[in-house]
């Protein structure tokens, strides 16, 4: 019988002393604003900027005196310098992979180092070597499904490469090869089981799953409880980015997410930048230690708040509590982050339209998306309109819409450009 309840990917690190861990810290820390002044144009212009250099930052409150580096600022320099910005350390002729992440962004792949944090979550998460795992992420642009999936490899398990979607096949591969372990979004295994109910099967007994590791989207409490009463095995998530990797995961305690020894989180008061004391509600930015695309103080956008108390589970990081939200309209649907900027983007190819705005709504645990577009004069034919905007937001957006059309005035002045209205727990 495998213990998906206990143990550690690498016990050493994730029960250090709290003496040990801040040394180690500072020593990753030191070598990586080193690296990174070297051999990265953007990260020593943006010292030199500060009038700082690299041995002035000694320790996590020392990073305080650095700018935050926020998704724009990304997009801008790589508007002006191909592919990267200038935040890479190697040309881009060493990469075998570049992803695009949204914004859209240019991030390099296939590391010559061993990246372990996300492995470390899917430990914690139940999956052990033997194991065949459903990855139900999008193998695409984005990086993350082959992220998990070289991570999965690390630790010894069999990947089913499948992405999203066919739910139907999905679920029969999952029977007839007794998968496991399931990757991806709460929302999406909670389609797969309703689906499987819907085929007349019973999740506990007809499927074989174990462990389940979502993410990417938001997780409230009542459906983590659903899903776990479905499969009656425990759902864990865990919190990263593209741009910095994983920045937290939960162990079997489900109390919080682990931040790994591998990174340094900050949570910051959204307007000065500085840091906040633990428990308050701040912004999420992380420094990695990453010597190809190296990020220091990445500003990822998310809410949250830190917990210094010690964990059962044994591990002595400091853990994330859950995110509570974004700092802008920038809004997570289905798993894909929508800027303001990418619909305007898709509007104005329509000279037809006057006013427009997205809303976004939950139902049954999942996204909804609604565009709603105000007309500068009618039209004939509305349909065929339609069906061409919500074609374009889903070539554009990589997610599906309802288009309505509203009476002028319909749309509120000063409204936002996407309105979230989903509650969570």
């Amino acid at each position: 019988m495998i213990d998906r309840g206990h143990g550690y990917f690498q016990k050493e690190k994730e029960t250090m002393s709290r003496r040990r861990r801040e040394a180690y810290l500072k020593e990753r820390l030191s070598e990586i604003l080193r690296y990174g002044y070297r051999h990265s144009k953007a990260i020593r212009s943006r010292f030199d900027a500060m009038g700082i250099k690299p041995q002035k930052i000694k320790d996590l409150k020392d990073l305080e005196n650095l700018p935050i580096i926020k998704k724009t600022d990304l997009v801008a320099a790589q508007k002006q310098v191909l592919p990267f910005g200038g935040f890479e350390v190697v040309p881009k002729q060493g990469m075998r992979r570049i992803y695009i992440s949204p914004g859209p962004v240019f991030e390099p792949g296939e590391w010559p180092y061993r990246d372990t944090r996300w492995a470390q979550a899917l430990y914690a998460c139940g999956i052990r070597k033997g194991d065949i795992v459903l990855n139900t992420f999008n193998y695409h642009l984005t990086p993350l499904a082959l992220m998990l999936d070289d991570s999965l490899r690390i630790l010894g398990a069999t990947v089913i490469p499948v992405g999203p979607g066919n739910i139907s096949m999905q679920i029969n591969l999952m029977r007839q090869l007794k998968v496991t372990g399931y990757l991806g979004t709460p929302s999406f295994l909670m389609s797969m089981i309703e689906a499987a109910e819907g085929m007349h099967l019973d999740p506990k007994g007809d499927l074989h799953l174990k462990a389940a590791f979502v993410g990417a989207e938001m997780f409230p409490e009542s459906l983590r409880q659903k899903l776990e009463a479905k499969l009656d095995i425990p759902i864990r998530q865990a919190y990263g980015t593209v741009d910095v990797g994983c920045l937290g995961y939960e162990c079997p305690e489900k109390k919080g997410m682990h931040i790994p020894e591998d990174v340094m989180v900050e949570i910051v008061d959204t307007e000065t930048g500085k840091q906040l004391e633990t428990g308050a509600t701040g912004e999420i930015v992380a420094t990695n230690f990453n010597k190809v695309f190296p990020m220091v103080r990445f500003a990822t956008g998310d809410l949250s708040y830190l917990i210094e108390e010690p964990c059962p589970c044994g591990r002595t990081s400091i853990r994330l509590g859950r995110i509570l939200g974004r700092t802008d309209q920038v809004t997570k649907v289905w798993g894909i982050f929508i800027h303001p900027w990418q619909v305007d983007d898709v509007m104005a190819k329509f000279p037809e339209v006057a006013n427009y705005q997205i809303v976004v709504t939950r139902r049954e645990y999942r996204d909804q998306m609604t565009m709603y577009v105000e007309l500068k004069e009618a039209i004939a034919d509305q349909t065929v309109l339609k069906r061409k905007i919500e074609r374009e937001i889903e070539e554009v957006l990589k997610v599906r819409a309802q288009m309505e059309f509203v009476q002028r005035g319909g749309i509120p002045d000063r409204a936002k450009k996407i309105d979230d209205r989903r509650i969570w727990e």
